[in-house]
């Protein structure tokens, strides 16, 4: 995941390099409230400098657009892209994005109940010549889909959260269900680290499997890999992750989600390990730490 770079060639540069060492997606942030490019336009900037690459929003703040506007934003690039786009969009948990242009700010369940309505926006939206819909918070009186995605249906939504109530959602109605640490504070700090553990990961799992139903197999689960660790000390790292996360037991730290830890074989295993337990099969690696995941996912793709 990238928010942006210095310049275009500094764009061209690592977009040539995700494609070389084997990325399937770049996905990109939107914040209004911090730096960074502006991810619809550069996404497309992406599709057209490599002919494979996937494209994503992680994710789009749907307290900014009507998710109409979204919807066709978002339809536009998938055509463009040959159906390349995977739209990640939240209800939004980062009030500096609304304050810094003078928005109000909602609380957390009117934001969800805003969200819940926006994924029914969107699909109406890639549906038919015209969408039409009424709900508390959105509504559409025939407006013209034009253009039409890629494919029937649209491209695959995400959706992530760390609560039960957003989670619950992801799995009725997203294609890519995210399990990251709740946000519900507004800020990265203890609340949103003990969120992040294993045990607190499996108890997301259980909720998410509960609200699908039936559908669950057919979800693709996700997350952020925001720490890579590589090393040959793998017990004193494993130490040192344990207390950043509040956890007592070392050894706990290898169940994290979002780290790995220890040699490159080591995080490689760690890896395949993890999707067999927990089924999370998609994960989408910072840019700050693309030098360390370089031999790892080299590592994958050879096995």
């Amino acid at each position: 995941m990238s928010s942006g770079a210095p310049d275009a060639a500094a764009w061209r540069r690592l977009v040539t390099r995700l494609d070389d060492e084997g990325y399937d997606v770049l996905h990109m942030p939107q914040h209004r409230g911090t730096k960074g490019f502006s991810p619809l336009i550069a996404l497309a900037v992406v599709a057209s400098l490599s002919q494979r690459l996937r494209v994503g929003t992680l994710v789009l703040d749907n307290e900014s657009v009507h998710p109409a506007i979204v919807a066709r934003d978002a339809a536009t690039l998938d055509l463009l892209s040959d159906g390349r786009l995977e739209l990640g969009i939240g209800a939004g948990w980062l009030e500096a994005d609304h304050v810094s242009i003078g928005q109000d700010f909602a609380t957390v369940g009117t934001r969800i109940e805003r969200l819940d309505e926006a994924i029914d926006v969107l699909r109406a939206c890639w549906s038919g010549d015209t969408a039409s819909y009424e709900g508390k918070h959105f509504v559409l009186r025939d407006a013209p889909n034009d253009p039409k995605p890629a494919s029937a249906g649209g491209p695959p939504i995400l959706v992530g959260g760390g609560g039960k109530r957003v989670l619950s959602l992801a799995a009725r109605k997203a294609d890519i269900v995210s399990f990251v640490p709740n946000m519900s504070a507004g800020r990265v700090g203890r609340e949103s680290a003990a969120n992040a553990t294993g045990a607190a990961t499996a108890e997301k799992l259980t909720w998410v499997r509960e609200a699908a139903g039936a559908r669950f197999p057919k979800i693709e689960l996700h997350t952020n890999l925001t720490n890579v660790f590589v090393t040959d000390d793998r017990r004193t790292m494993m130490e040192k992750v344990a207390r950043g996360y509040g956890l007592e037991d070392s050894e706990a730290s290898l169940a994290i989600p979002h780290v790995v830890i220890g040699t490159v074989a080591q995080c490689v295993d760690q890896l395949l390990e993890r999707r067999d337990a927990t089924g999370i099969s998609h994960y989408t690696v910072f840019e700050a730490n693309l030098d360390a995941f370089s031999p790892i996912i080299a590592e994958l793709r050879g096995r």
